[in-house]
């Protein structure tokens, strides 16, 4: 028997919906949820081929014909704004955001731009999707309800050693301490963020999937496998790590606590370092130099406030 509790009936009707890292794991299960709620979704994927066979087998299994995809390096700000250009002009009003996509890295590794690799798909990543589609987003809210973010953080960050002088740990990489300092960032981003946004219009938070059974890690080779199958051990299925995320994405616990954490549908508190104020700031300020975006006037934009 299912511990995961039914939703509403068809709360995403007529709602559209974009997944992140949606081409497989908790973001292929949060699809199929979202889609058999009702919700339009779109799919962002880095592999065309992959997201693709997904979209169309989610649309088998399901009967939906309005799922489509979007393809992005998301590790790479120039296809990260490309990406929410694309979806500004085909999707004006989107209802959800699912910050899903991730990895783990455990050699030091670069991008294009200069970013070690977790901190720049892991965090970066969504500073800068999300600030660019707050205007979507924003013009989703309606007297009945608020748009939503939703960030797919962990417990990871309970282990987080971050350095806000080296965020991407040019001095003692390790690809578990990167991979936690980047779910600490999760929080920060959603705690700054949440400050900033007015919860009638759009209502962000994050959550912690669980430890679950998917292809997480084995990007890393034999190590990556070995770690993965202990992961196994203890793990739950993708559709119950999806449960919480797409739960947040509708229930009025959700609109009721802007900025709050969230495992297994209950609001947990984080870390102490995940409630600290002045260093979720430092890291926005940070985010909004490297990334190049001028975040405040972007939400004050958005918002209607400029």
């Amino acid at each position: 028997m299912s511990d995961i509790q039914p939703a509403a009936p068809a709360p995403f009707h007529g709602k559209t919906v974009v997944v992140t890292g949606a081409s497989d794991g908790i973001g292929r299960a949060a699809v199929r949820q979202y889609a058999a709620a009702g919700a339009t979704v779109v799919m962002v994927g880095r592999n065309e081929a992959k997201t693709r066979a997904a979209a169309q087998a989610i649309m088998s299994d399901s009967g939906r014909r309005d799922i489509t995809w979007e393809i992005a390096d998301l590790s790479r700000q120039e296809e990260v704004r490309e990406l929410a250009t694309r979806l500004l002009a085909s999707h004006p009003v989107i209802d959800v955001l699912a910050n899903n996509a991730g990895a783990m890295f455990l050699e030091r590794q670069v991008t294009s731009d200069g970013f070690e690799q977790t901190f720049a798909l892991n965090h970066l990543s969504y500073f800068t999707l999300t600030l660019h589609l707050l205007p979507a987003l924003a013009a989703a809210a309606t007297p009945q309800g608020a748009a939503h973010i939703v960030t797919v953080s962990s417990r990871a960050h309970e282990n987080a050693r971050p350095d806000l002088d080296d965020l991407q740990l040019t001095r003692g990489f390790g690809g578990w301490r990167a991979y936690a300092n980047s779910k600490l960032f999760n929080i920060w981003f959603t705690n700054a963020l949440a400050r900033r946004l007015d919860p009638a219009q759009i209502v962000v938070q994050a959550m912690h999937p669980g430890v679950v059974s998917t292809r997480f890690a084995t990007n890393n080779g034999r190590v990556g496998r070995l770690l993965r199958g202990l992961m196994d051990v203890v793990s739950v299925t993708a559709e119950k790590g999806a449960d919480t995320l797409v739960w947040l994405s509708h229930a009025p616990e959700s609109a009721a606590h802007p900025g709050a954490y969230w495992v297994k549908r209950a609001r947990k508190t984080p870390s102490r370092l995940a409630c600290n104020i002045e260093m979720a700031e430092a890291l926005w300020t940070q985010s909004a130099a490297l990334a190049h975006v001028h975040a405040d006037a972007l939400i004050a934009t958005a918002l209607g406030r400029a």
